[in-house]
């Protein structure tokens, strides 16, 4: 009798260690959620955590990514290839220096030589050959070569670096494209990504977080600190956040609609560009790290313990119950783009466009090994109907490829389209 309740004791011991570790290994903090379409979304997190999503939510993959080191940042770029086809390439950085790279929607990922042990905050893909990633101790480095080598980027400070915000790779040659934020209210600004000028902040707080859309900059950080420029990060303001919590993320949803995600399941909101600001209390109990939008409507904010919320009216309210976005009536497609008419064509042909939303819009002509041949548009517009002429009197028959890139802040979105060309 005596061996039987031992027996039970040990059995009933092995379920609850067990469950301690299912409970540990299953409830990962989520630190960084990207877009790539209105129902494709890709997260990372702690212990090398990296998930998809395909559906808006309602199932997520989880990808092996070979590493247990936190990951603080993703992002990703569509492009052609030498072999004339649509490539998706991720980027993943975090702890002790690591990035991961993948070229095949996450299914695969490889860890690349970034030089460095120190901590990786954020990662930002303006195009293949012009990458950058920050991280502590005033660690910046740069890859011109799909993230395959880093190099060291001088920036005179000393503080941690936390966050890259960009105004979008179509708006890269006419003005400041980037601003990077760090610790002890550092800000720096750069028009080409290796010379960088600190710009006064006027706090000394944490910033740990930078969105960017046409000429207005919002900064971020430690004791519900925001800040907010209006010609691309050279002065600041400070605007009253209404909470005295972290601000982990801010993203612009639109031109005038800004998101920023806090401590213990709050949000806080913008209608107006980051002058004023209103508190949204979810019923999440844990802190709210990454917050990112695949159209005006739809929007995730990750955060703590697998937390995911979920929005379908533009971040007004939020719930765990995940409505995808084939199921809302609410969403708001932010762009779209029409087959070129005539196709084939000789030797000029109309690409039309919409956009649903002011933003940085480009659109670029590629051949069939990937080569630029031409760019047709490079700049902010504001939301309405488009369309722009190419002639290709000068080029030889074959298949080319147009693309479509816009980023409103939050949402970069990326449309490809084939045309042909014949003489």
């Amino acid at each position: 009798m005596k061996l039987n309740k031992t027996l039970v004791t040990l059995i009933a011991l092995f379920f609850i260690l067990s469950a301690v570790k299912i409970f540990s290994q299953t409830l990962l903090d989520q630190n960084s959620i990207k877009f790539e379409s209105v129902t494709t979304a890709t997260l990372v997190g702690q212990d090398g955590l990296i998930s998809r999503t395909e559906d808006g939510g309602l199932n997520w993959t989880t990808q092996t990514s070979g590493i247990t080191n936190v990951l603080n940042s993703n992002d990703f770029v569509n492009y052609v290839n030498d072999d004339g086809e649509v490539t998706n390439m991720q980027l993943a950085v975090g702890e002790n220096g690591v990035i991961l790279k993948s070229v095949d929607n996450g299914t695969t990922w490889l860890q690349m030589t970034s030089g460095t042990i120190q901590h990786l905050n954020d990662v930002v893909i303006y195009s293949p050959n012009n990458i950058l990633v920050c991280g502590d101790s005033a660690t910046l480095l740069k890859s011109a070569d799909y993230g395959v080598t880093w190099t060291p980027v001088t920036i005179n400070t000393t503080e941690n670096l936390n966050e890259i915000a960009t105004i979008g790779p179509s708006m890269m040659e006419v003005r400041v494209s980037s601003v990077v934020v760090g610790n002890g209210g550092t800000i720096f600004v750069s028009t080409d990504n290796i010379e960088w000028t600190a710009s006064a902040s006027g706090t000394t707080e944490n910033l740990l977080t930078a969105a960017f859309v046409g000429n207005n900059v919002i900064c971020a950080g430690d004791n519900g600190t925001i800040l907010k420029s209006t010609d691309n990060g050279a002065t600041w303001v400070t605007a009253t956040s209404g909470v005295i919590t972290k601000i982990f993320d801010v993203k612009f949803v639109s031109a005038t609609v800004v998101i920023g995600t806090s401590e213990n399941g709050t949000l806080v909101r913008s209608e107006d560009a980051g002058d004023t600001w209103t508190t949204i209390i979810t019923t999440a109990e844990v802190d709210l790290y990454s917050v990112n939008f695949g159209s005006l409507s739809f929007g995730i904010s990750t955060g703590g313990a697998n937390t995911e919320l979920y929005t379908t009216d533009g971040g007004i309210s939020w719930s765990t119950s995940i409505v995808p976005p084939s199921a809302s009536k609410n969403v708001i497609e932010p762009v779209s783009i029409s087959q070129n008419y005539p196709n084939p064509f000789n030797p000029s042909t109309v690409i039309s466009y919409n956009v649903t939303d002011n933003a940085n819009v480009s659109i670029k002509v590629f051949d069939m090994t990937g080569r630029e041949i031409r760019t047709l548009v490079n700049s902010f517009q504001n939301a309405g109907s488009y369309s722009v002429n190419f002639n290709a009197s000068n080029l030889a028959s074959g298949i080319y490829f147009y693309v479509l890139r816009v980023n409103s802040g939050s949402m970069e979105i990326t449309k490809t389209m084939k045309m042909i060309l014949t003489k």
